[in-house]
């Protein structure tokens, strides 16, 4: 099993640390130069550590946890680092919630968006299991605009994804969270027109992207493609206004696992 250690990594560069764990693929180790980045989804299960989640406008939002096969603490960090068109808003995760469980507990962590995490309506949460053991893992749903998304298991990781969207649609708006432990550049190209938007994202640092505000042509029927170099992942999540309805994206590739 492969662990490495992103949220500690951010938080010594600031001068803190924390025992929280990541799993990803490091630029230019032995994996990613192996190989080129691909697209990859795996299912291994609803159970992960290291689970993060990024919300844009959500309204109200509560988190519900449950224990797997043993008692786990977990631990729930909001991250206000913030990137944008002209520039970085860096920011070291904050502690907000210690959640105990007991083997197959379920739990819930009311969102608190009045953060200054969430400035601008959008942020990212990051959890974290207590130890490395690696039984130490947990369900996670997150709840809001009146739909439950589960956030754990399913893996998107580096390569290209892409987001439809139909004829009628007004705006789109996508926030994207570097979850990999080293920088990467995330592009969104407009397939259909010409439309590109390129970021430079460092761990755990969030974007939103506002197609209304790129002054992108979301006419007809087409996609936004995200395209990550060195095989980095993002979490995504966002939403699509079509005349008088919102459709809402949910979270893709927002668990890790070994």
């Amino acid at each position: 099993m492969r662990w490495y250690s992103l949220l500690m990594g951010v938080l010594t560069l600031t001068g803190c640390s924390s025992g929280g764990e990541w799993t990803a693929g490091g630029a230019g180790t032995e994996e990613t130069v192996a190989k080129p980045a691909v697209a990859q989804v795996s299912q291994k299960s609803q159970f992960a550590d290291a689970t993060l989640i990024n919300l844009v406008d959500p309204g109200s939002t509560t988190l519900a946890l449950t224990a797997d096969g043993q008692p786990i603490t977990v631990q729930i960090f909001y991250s206000a680092d913030k990137t944008t068109d002209t520039g970085r808003t860096a920011a070291t995760p904050v502690l907000v919630d210690t959640i105990s469980l007991n083997t197959d507990q379920t739990a819930r962590h009311v969102v608190n968006l009045n953060n200054a995490a969430f400035n601008g309506g959008y942020g990212a949460i990051f959890l974290d299991a207590i130890g490395a053991d690696p039984l130490n893992v947990f369900q996670t749903y997150v709840e809001y605009s009146g739909s439950i998304y589960s956030s754990g298991g399913s893996v998107f990781q580096g390569g290209s994804y892409r987001i439809p969207y139909l004829s009628g649609t007004l705006r789109i708006v996508l926030v994207l969270t570097n979850q990999s432990n080293f920088d990467f550049d995330v592009q969104l190209a407009n397939i259909g027109h010409t439309d590109v938007t390129t970021v430079h994202l460092v761990p755990l640092t969030t974007y939103k992207f506002d197609s209304f505000g790129e002054r992108w042509n979301v006419s007809g029927n087409n996609s936004v493609q995200i395209t990550t170099t060195s095989g980095g992942t993002v979490a995504v999540s966002g939403y699509i206004d079509r005349l008088l309805q919102r459709q809402r994206i949910s979270p893709v590739k927002t668990s890790p696992f070994p």
